[in-house]
C-alpha cells in the first residue's frame, strides 16, 4: 500500500489494531542525512522482550512484552510518500477487540471533555464525581475513550500549567498576578537565610475595604492543618452585616512560636493601615497571647471559652467528684449574674471539694477576665463568645484541602472561599432590600427596627421580643427623670426547661434617653435586650435614638467593600476563553435543534463539516482575524505570571510544630474518615490472624499500617509460629 503521510499511515494502521484488539506502539524510524524519514515501523505493544525494572524480586511489576512478532514496515520514497514495504499480521497472544478501548493508542480525549474536567475541577467536584458525569452523559464506560486514570492524570497537568510548578515559585506568581489586577491587593512573603519560604501573609483589596466597617471585632485561629507541609493556616476572621462570616486576610506558619506570630500581626497591621481592631478573641495559646501584648496592647484580648470548655474533662476527669464540681462549674461561668457571685461560688467551690492546689483551675482563675462571660460581657463582641468564626472557615475548607494539599492549590481554594462568601453576603443583601420577617407586635420601634436591621439581625432582635413573655416588670425607685426598674426574667436550659429565675436591673434616663441593663447584652452584641424592651413597652417609646441602631447591623448604609471589585485568579478571563464559552453555548443551541430529527441532524452535521474543513484550511485569508488572534496571544503571553530574576523562592521545611503534637490538632473532616476506616480495617486483619494462628508473647502488631506479605514473610521466618491450621498460612 502507498499512503500520503505518516499521520495516514498512522491512523490505518491504529484503525487496524483496533478492529483486531491489539495495541500499537512506534518500534524504531532512521533519518537520512538530510534528517527527514527514510525508514519506520509501527509494531504490536506486546513486542519486545519482558524486562524487569523492580528492585524486589518478591515485589515483581506487570508487564505486558511477550515478544510478539506483529508489525509492518514503512520505507519513504524520495517523492515523499509511504510505502508498506512488509506486514507481518500473526500474534502471539490472544486478542479481544471488545477491550481496544484501554489500549494506550486508542486512548483520546476531546476539547470538550478536558474544558468540563478543568472547569469542574476548579469549581472543587471530586474527581470520581467529576468523571462519573461524564461516564452517564455517554450511556456507559464501553462508550468512553479513556478511563479515570487518564483524567487524573489530565488534571494533574492542568493545575501545574495554571499554577506553575514549584509551590513556592506558584505562590510568588499568584501573588504577583493578583497585585498587577489590583493594586490594594496586599502579600508578604518571608524566607529565611536559604531563600526557603517559611511564614505567607495575603489579603484581597476586598477583604482590607471590609475591615473599615468590620474590623472591630475579629477572630484568630491556627488550630487547622491545610497542606503537605504542616503550615498552619492562621485566617483573621469578623462579622458582617448579616452576622456572616467575612476574611480578613489570612496566613501560612512554619511556627508557632511568638516571634511568627508578632511577624504576622504585624504584617496584618501594616495592611490594615495600622488600625488595630477593638477586641480579638484566640485560643489559650501562650505564644499567641504573647505577641498580642505586643502587637495590641490596646485591644481587649479574649481567651475562647469552647476551648477552656472542652478541657475540662481532661484536666479534672480524675478528681472523685468530678460530676459535682462539673455541674457547679458550669452553673458560675453560664448562670452568674454579676462579678461578686462569680467570685464567691468560685471560691467556695474551691475550698469544699479541696481542689485549692490545682493548677489548671488557679490559672483559670487568675485570667479570669478574658474568658468569664460576667467580665467580658461589657465589650462588644459582634456576639461573638468563640473562635468559631474561625472555625467555620476551617470547615468550608474540608472539602477541598487536606494533609496532602500543595500550596499552589491551597490558593486556588482561598479564591474559591471569597467567591462564595462575597455571593453569600450579595445574596443576603438582596433579601434584606427585598423581603422582610413580619411584625409580630404593636410596639412602634419594632417598625423602625424592621426598616433598619438586616433580616438576620432583625430575626435576633424578635427572639429578645419573644423572650418577654417570660419577664414581670417591677418599679423599684423613681428620682425625678430617673428611674429604676427591676425585670424578673426566667432563664431556660436545654430542650426549654426552665432553670432558675434571674432579675436583672434597667436605668431609664427619660430626657437623655438613656437606657442600660445589668444583663449587658446590647454592649456585647449590639442589640437592645428583652428587659430593655419591656420598659421602653411601659414607658410607650415609639422610637428608638440612632446610638441605639448600630451602623454595623443597618441594610441602609452602602459600604466601600461593596465598590471593590474582587479580581479573582480566573484562568477563563482571555478573550480567546471567552470566545470559546460563546461559541459552545451557541453550538449548544443548535445541537438541541437538530437532536429533533434526522433531518435536521444530517442537515447539521455537514454544516459543521464543512465549516471545519474550511477553517482547517491554511490558505484561507481572515482579514483582520489574525490580527485580533495575534493581539489576544500577546495579551495572553503578558499576563503569563514572571518572577523577577532577584527573588527566587523555595519550597518551605516540613516542620514540626512547637507546642500540640500534630496527633492531637484539630482534623478535617475527610482526614478523620479515612484514619477511621483504616483503623478498621487494621482491627479485622489483626482479629483475623490471631483466630488461625497462635503467637509467641514475644510477638506483636503494631497498629499504624496493615502488614504487607513480605513483612509477615520475615515475621514468620524470625520468629517460631505455632499453627493451629497448616493451610492458613
Amino acid at each position: 500500500m502507498v499512503l500520503c503521510s505518516e499521520e495516514e499511515v498512522y491512523n490505518l494502521y491504529v484503525e487496524y489494531a483496533r478492529q483486531k484488539g491489539f495495541g500499537i506502539t512506534k518500534k524504531r524510524s532512521r533519518l537520512g542525512d538530510d534528517g527527514q524519514l527514510k525508514y519506520d515501523t509501527l509494531a504490536c505493544a506486546r513486542g519486545g522482550k519482558r524486562i524487569s525494572s523492580s528492585k524486589n524480586s518478591f515485589n515483581p511489576r506487570l508487564s505486558t512484552k511477550v515478544n510478539c512478532p506483529a508489525k509492518i514496515n514503512i520505507i519513504v520514497g524520495t517523492d515523499g510518500r509511504f510505502t508498506i514495504s512488509s506486514a507481518h499480521l500473526e500474534h502471539n497472544h490472544a486478542l479481544s477487540p471488545q477491550k481496544s478501548r484501554f489500549q494506550k493508542c486508542n486512548k483520546k480525549m476531546d476539547a470538550y471533555v478536558k474544558r468540563r474536567l478543568e472547569l469542574n475541577d476548579q469549581a472543587g467536584i471530586r474527581l470520581s464525581k467529576n468523571f462519573h458525569s461524564l461516564v452517564v452523559e455517554s450511556g456507559g464506560y464501553e462508550n468512553l475513550t479513556y478511563t479515570e486514570k487518564d483524567c487524573r492524570n489530565y488534571i494533574a497537568k492542568a493545575r501545574q500549567f495554571r499554577l506553575g510548578v514549584g509551590d513556592a515559585e506558584a505562590l510568588g506568581n499568584y501573588f504577583s498576578r493578583m497585585q498587577r489586577r489590583n493594586s490594594n491587593f496586599f502579600h508578604l512573603i518571608d524566607m529565611d537565610e536559604e531563600g526557603r519560604l517559611r511564614n505567607v501573609f495575603w489579603a484581597d483589596a476586598r477583604s482590607i475595604a471590609a475591615y473599615e466597617a468590620f474590623g472591630d471585632v475579629i477572630s484568630f485561629d491556627t488550630t487547622y492543618l491545610t497542606n503537605k507541609y504542616d503550615m498552619p493556616f492562621a485566617p483573621f476572621v469578623g462579622v458582617n452585616h448579616h452576622g456572616q462570616t467575612i476574611l480578613f486576610g489570612c496566613g501560612l506558619l512554619s511556627k508557632e512560636d511568638t516571634e511568627t506570630y508578632i511577624w504576622l500581626f504585624k504584617t496584618w497591621l501594616e495592611c490594615m493601615s495600622g488600625k488595630a481592631p477593638k477586641a480579638i478573641i484566640t485560643d489559650q495559646c501562650m505564644a499567641i497571647q504573647g505577641a498580642i501584648r505586643v502587637v495590641f496592647p490596646n485591644s481587649h484580648h479574649r481567651l475562647c471559652l469552647w476551648h477552656i470548655m472542652k478541657k475540662v474533662p481532661e484536666k479534672l476527669g480524675g478528681l472523685i467528684e468530678y460530676k459535682a464540681i462539673k455541674k457547679i462549674l458550669k452553673s458560675i461561668i453560664y448562670e452568674a449574674v454579676d462579678i461578686q457571685e462569680f467570685e464567691d461560688i468560685w471560691l467556695k467551690m474551691m475550698k469544699d471539694y479541696n481542689i485549692e492546689k490545682n493548677e489548671w483551675l488557679n490559672s483559670l482563675y487568675k485570667n479570669r477576665h478574658r474568658w468569664a462571660p460576667i467580665y467580658v460581657k461589657g465589650i462588644f463582641w459582634a456576639g461573638m463568645s468563640t473562635t468559631q468564626r474561625s472555625e467555620s472557615i476551617n470547615a468550608f475548607f474540608d472539602g477541598y484541602v487536606g494533609p496532602t494539599t500543595s500550596l499552589k492549590q491551597f490558593v486556588e481554594q482561598y479564591d474559591n472561599a471569597l467567591k462564595s462568601k462575597i455571593e453569600k453576603e450579595n445574596k443576603s443583601d438582596f433579601a434584606s432590600f427585598n423581603s422582610s420577617f413580619p411584625i409580630m407586635t404593636d410596639c412602634h420601634f419594632e417598625k423602625q427596627l424592621q426598616e433598619a436591621y438586616t433580616n438576620e439581625i432583625f430575626k435576633l432582635f424578635q427572639d429578645e421580643l419573644r423572650g418577654m413573655i417570660y419577664c414581670n416588670l417591677t418599679l423599684i425607685n423613681s428620682d425625678g427623670v430617673m428611674c429604676t426598674f427591676q425585670v424578673a426574667d426566667i432563664l431556660k436550659g436545654k430542650e426549654g426547661t426552665f432553670r432558675k429565675q434571674v432579675v436583672f436591673n434597667v436605668f431609664h434616663n427619660e430626657i437623655e434617653f438613656d437606657i442600660k441593663c445589668s444583663c449587658r447584652l446590647f454592649e456585647f452584641k449590639g442589640i437592645i435586650c428583652r428587659h430593655i424592651c419591656k420598659v421602653l413597652i411601659e414607658k410607650n417609646v415609639k422610637e428608638i435614638p440612632s446610638r441605639f441602631i448600630l451602623p454595623r447591623w443597618r441594610k441602609d448604609i452602602k459600604r466601600r467593600h461593596t465598590y471593590v471589585m474582587n479580581c479573582y485568579d480566573d484562568t477563563q478571563t482571555s478573550e480567546h476563553k471567552v470566545r470559546y464559552n460563546k461559541l459552545c453555548s451557541h453550538l449548544s443551541k443548535a445541537t438541541k435543534i437538530g437532536a429533533e430529527s434526522m433531518e435536521k441532524f444530517n442537515f447539521l452535521m455537514k454544516c459543521v463539516d464543512g465549516a471545519i474543513e474550511k477553517l482547517m484550511d491554511n490558505a484561507t485569508s481572515w482579514g483582520n482575524h489574525s490580527n485580533e488572534v495575534l493581539q489576544t496571544m500577546l495579551e495572553e503571553n503578558n499576563e503569563q505570571p514572571q518572577t523577577t530574576a532577584t527573588t527566587k523562592f523555595l519550597t518551605p521545611l516540613k516542620v514540626r510544630s512547637k507546642g500540640r503534637p500534630p496527633s492531637k490538632r484539630k482534623k478535617s473532616k475527610v482526614e478523620e474518615i479515612i484514619s477511621r476506616n483504616k483503623k478498621k480495617v487494621l482491627s479485622s486483619y489483626i482479629n483475623f490472624i490471631n483466630s488461625r494462628f497462635i503467637f509467641c508473647p514475644k510477638i506483636t502488631f503494631i497498629s499504624c499500617r496493615k502488614p504487607k506479605r513480605r513483612e509477615m514473610h520475615k515475621l514468620k521466618m524470625t520468629h517460631k509460629l505455632n499453627f493451629a491450621h497448616k493451610k492458613a498460612w
